[in-house]
């Protein structure tokens, strides 16, 4: 099996399904809780943000795990940077007061870089889902809410939290549906 930069085996797209609504889960909790907290303080909103990113960390190990038996060494690629995301989760959650005045700009550009990939890919399931377009949507979804983190004035916590809680919502939604999708492919 030759390795390709993009997933267009349908094999390899169900084997991501149960990782991505994983993914999915953890962005609507997220989202669940911010909105639970709407004034958070900066550490709560940071170490949020933290346990996110393991969630997710863990998800995408999870899922380049499960790759192994039909992508040969895509599992080794796609291991590597959920591994990096791990740790980062991991660093966020031991030093929540260290890590906030950075981790922000740091969560916008891997949205951004995640919703290009998610753009990106989408258009490689063109010829074989009819349902390309919520990859597409996710991607447009991440790619915007990377560059509101970075253009944004970040001084009121409330406004950020109440925003970054109804979109991480509808990140988890759309991107549990595309899950749910990638398991019946």
């Amino acid at each position: 099996m030759a390795v390709e930069l993009f997933v267009t085996d349908r094999d390899v797209l169900r084997q991501r399904g149960w990782p991505t609504i994983l993914w999915g889960v953890a962005m609507l909790l997220f989202g669940v809780a911010v909105l639970a907290w709407p004034e958070p303080t900066g550490t709560v909103l940071v170490t949020l943000i933290g346990a996110v990113i393991l969630a997710v960390g863990f998800a995408l190990t999870y899922g380049a795990w499960r790759l192994r038996e039909v992508a040969e060494r895509l599992w080794v690629v796609s291991l590597i940077p959920a591994l990096i995301v791990t740790a980062f989760g991991l660093i966020v959650l031991a030093f929540p007061d260290e890590v906030g005045t950075v981790l922000l700009v740091v969560v916008a550009v891997f949205v951004i870089i995640a919703g290009i990939g998610d753009v990106a890919s989408s258009f490689a399931l063109i010829p074989m889902v009819g349902w390309w377009w919520v990859r597409l949507l996710r991607g447009a979804l991440l790619v915007g809410a990377g560059a509101w983190l970075i253009l944004s004035d970040i001084s009121g916590l409330l406004a950020i939290g109440v925003l970054v809680g109804v979109w991480a919502l509808l990140l988890g939604a759309i991107t549990i549906a595309f899950g749910v999708l990638a398991l019946r492919a």
